[in-house]
This record gives structure tokens, sequence and C-alpha cells, in this order.
């Protein structure tokens, strides 16, 4: 077997799984520059206690260091099963060993008080501590309901001011870098971060024109450093497989609901199946297009661990108070014709039990990335459970979709893939177009759709 195969089993199935017994390390702490980030005025208060850092542009002057952390010495707060704060070092040399060099991992620890982030490239670390005051976490609320309810004035204000504070601090490891993969925590989990708007410096200290995150770099997101290890270790041990791939190029699934009585028909979803369909099959690669009553609970089940892609296109049930409702719609849900095993609900909880091997899973349907079910007694996501079982990225919407634009936006998305693009850089690129057409550029069109794995 090839020597890098046993190497990435042998990460994939005793060092992930472990990593956080290990012993605790502390890293240097390097100040990030804002050179690139630091807006020239403040157009919201965001409540920031103000800080005077000597040789910084003073339009940065209201970040504040926590004072009670050294900056020679300052633990990296990745927490370890008996609860203390820890870095396991043999995880970090695995991070940056899997990192290409135009690729930084970010992770976003925030408390009520404060936001710790580390900036991982494979040549370096950062780690900042920032203290924020009341009504920074509402304000932030108040952004993405702008974003929803395309307030695009406030919308674009706000984000200039979250940008110079989520971004900031980490400007000098974002510098150069093409790729960010984003970690974020409790109360920044769902955070659009490519909808943040930071000027540029083309030349000279004069700002020429502001641009939006997704603009200049792609951007993947990840719930835990361990879901990224996994999801990069089982990529790289599926390249370097030698057997002959027997899997369908793209299966997709769209129940349509046509003459349901109690589920609106969703027009588009069946023209683009269809039409992301005919897109491979005149590139000679095999699809699968099931529609109607075709796209039932049962057939997914049976064909979804011999799929590269598995593309939804329905409803998704969500809701608190009835959890183990919460997942996807198929055909038969709510017809006479379903069963117990196959009620055409695939229920977060079911959805863990799959065994998938899919290069990606496309939830293209309402708050597909909101859908959460209880396991035991924590609350997991859809697209978590889908990683859990075997998928190693996971396309899903943050808030509703309209049915036309979602049926354009995945139109446009296989184009660029199927031109040879990865899912990160054909994400990127139907972002920017819709960026630059006039009709389609508020955030609220292109901002939904967020990439979780690789």
């Amino acid at each position: 077997m090839d020597p890098k195969i046993v190497f990435y089993m042998v990460c994939f199935l005793f060092v992930i799984p472990r990593f956080l017994t290990f012993a605790r390390a502390q890293v240097q702490d390097i100040e990030a520059s804002i050179s690139e980030i630091a807006s020239p005025h403040r157009n919201l208060d965001l409540g920031l206690a103000p800080l005077n850092i000597p040789g910084h542009d003073k339009a940065f002057g209201e970040i504040y260091r926590e004072p009670d952390i050294p900056d020679s010495s300052l633990k990296v707060p990745v927490f370890t099963t008996n609860g203390e704060q820890g870095y396991n070092p043999s995880i970090l040399i695995m991070i940056q060993g899997l990192l290409s060099r135009h690729e930084v991992l970010l992770e976003y620890f925030p408390s009520d008080t404060m936001i710790i982030t580390i900036a991982v490239t494979k040549e370096s670390v950062v780690v900042n501590a920032l203290r924020t005051k009341q009504g920074f976490w509402q304000e932030l609320k108040v952004f993405k309901r702008n974003i929803r309810i395309a307030d695009f004035e406030n919308c674009r204000s706000q984000s200039e001011a979250l940008s110079e504070f989520l971004l900031g601090t980490v400007s000098i490891s974002l510098k150069g870098k093409s790729k960010a993969i984003i970690i974020a925590h409790d109360a920044l989990y769902g955070f659009p971060f490519e909808a943040l708007v930071y000027p540029v410096f083309p030349s000279g200290s004069i700002v020429t024109k502001t641009k939006y995150l997704i603009e200049g770099r792609e951007i993947v997101y990840n719930n835990s450093v361990t879901q990224w290890l996994s999801s990069r270790i089982r990529g790289k041990i599926c390249k370097l497989r030698t057997s002959v791939d027997n899997s369908l190029a793209f299966v997709g699934f769209s129940p349509g609901f046509e003459f349901h009585e109690c589920i609106q028909e969703l027009h588009d979803a069946d023209r683009e199946i269809s039409t992301i369909g005919r897109m491979f099959r005149e590139r000679g690669k095999a699809p699968v297009v099931l529609l109607n009553e075709n796209s039932n609970e049962n057939n997914f089940k049976s064909i979804a661990r011999f799929s590269h892609i598995l593309h939804i296109a329905t409803h998704t049930i969500s809701s608190e108070e009835f959890p183990e409702l919460n997942g996807l719609l198929f055909h038969e849900f709510g017809s006479d014709h379903n069963t117990d095993k196959d009620d055409g609900l695939l229920a977060v909880s079911e959805i863990c039990e799959l065994q998938i091997s899919a290069d990606l899973i496309v939830l293209n349907a309402c708050a597909s990335a909101n859908i959460r079910g209880r396991i035991g007694i924590n609350w997991v996501s859809c697209a978590d459970c889908f990683m859990k079982a075997g998928a190693r990225n996971v396309l899903c919407t943050l808030w509703n979709v309209t049915d036309r634009l979602a049926e354009r936006f995945m139109v446009e998305f296989y184009r660029y893939y199927l031109a040879g693009m990865t899912f990160s850089k054909a994400l990127q690129q139907v972002k920017v177009g819709m960026i630059n057409a006039p009709s389609t550029s508020l955030p609220v069109n292109w901002a939904a759709y967020v990439l979780i794995g690789e």
C-alpha cells in the first residue's frame, strides 16, 4: 500500500480522535498588522473599549487587548476533555502540514466580553485576544438581519465596522492567501464572513474602493478543527487511491411536490436537477436524475453511498419544539404511500447512520445549514451529520432562498465546477459574478450559500 495512504489512515483513525487528550502547549502571540484592514472612518459604534497602540493607525484605536494575558505567552484556547485550556503541538504540526501555502485557517472563540482568534498558516501561528463591550453581540445580530432584509445602506456601514474588528487582528495572516478556512464558535456560528467589507489600498495609504472578503478569497467553513482534519485527510486518501472509481458523478433529487396538498410546489427544482444532469452528461460523466415520485427516501438511502456528488433540491423542517422532525423532505412525505421506515422525512438522526463517501452534498433548500436535531444530549446540525456519515464537503444555506434564485445559483456553480474548478473556487466565482450584476449584488442574494468541509 502507498506509504502516504498508510500515514493519512493512521492520522484519521488514531491521532485525530485522541488529540484533545494530549498535553497542552503555548504558542507565541504575534501581534497582527492591521494595515490592509483598518478603515479610515468608523461608521458604527460597536461598543469596543478604547486602547491606543503605539504605531497603529488611530482608526483601529478602539481595539482592546486583554491586559491579564501577557503578549508573549497566550494559550491557544482549545479545550481538552478535562475542561482545561490547552493545545496539542502534534495537531498544530498536522494542521500546518495539511494546509497549502495559499491557505489560512482562522478559528474564533467568542465569549460574553471578548473574542480570541487563532490564525494558522503553513508558516506561522498568530493569536489575539480582543475585548468587546455591551452591545457588540446585538449589533452582530442586527447586521445578519439587515442582510436578510436587504437593508443595503446600514448593512454596508455595519460590515465595514465589523470587518475592522473581526478581520483586523488576522490581516497579517490573510495577506497573500487566496483561501480562508473559518471555524467560528458559539455566537459567531453561522456568521457570513464573506459579506464583510474592507478597504483596498492599491497604492500608498489612500483608499480607492472597498470589496467583500469573498471577492479576494475562497471561503470554507467548519465547526471544529477535528471536522476539518477529518475532511482533509479523507480527501487526501481518496486522491491517492489507485482503484477504479465506480461512483456516480452526480445524483440529483427533486421531489417537486406537485399536487401535494400540504407542501408548496417547487416549480424550478425539476428544471434545476435536469439542467445540471444534462451538463454532466455533455461532459461524458454519468448522472442520475430522480424527479417527483422517484425522488423518495428509499432511493436516496440506496444510492447515497455510490455517489460522487449528491444534490437535493427540496423543503426542510426545522423546529426547536419538535427536534425529532427536523430534516429533509422527500416525495412520499405526508402521503398514503409512506411506511414507518421510509416516511419521506430524512431526519437528522437518520443522516448520521448513513454510509456516504461523496465528495460533495448539496442541500439546496431554505436555511439548510440551520437544521439541527438532538443526538443524545447534544444539538447536531444536518451538515455535521452528513460529514460524520462520510461526506467530505456540504454546500448549504444560512437563510431562506427563493426557488428561482436557487436554480440559477446552482446551475452557475456546476458550470464553474465542470470547467475544472474546486468546489470552493466555483462557489467564489458564482458569488463574485452576482456581486458584479446590479440585480443580484446585495448579500441577501449570494451570502446564504456556504461550503463546509475541505
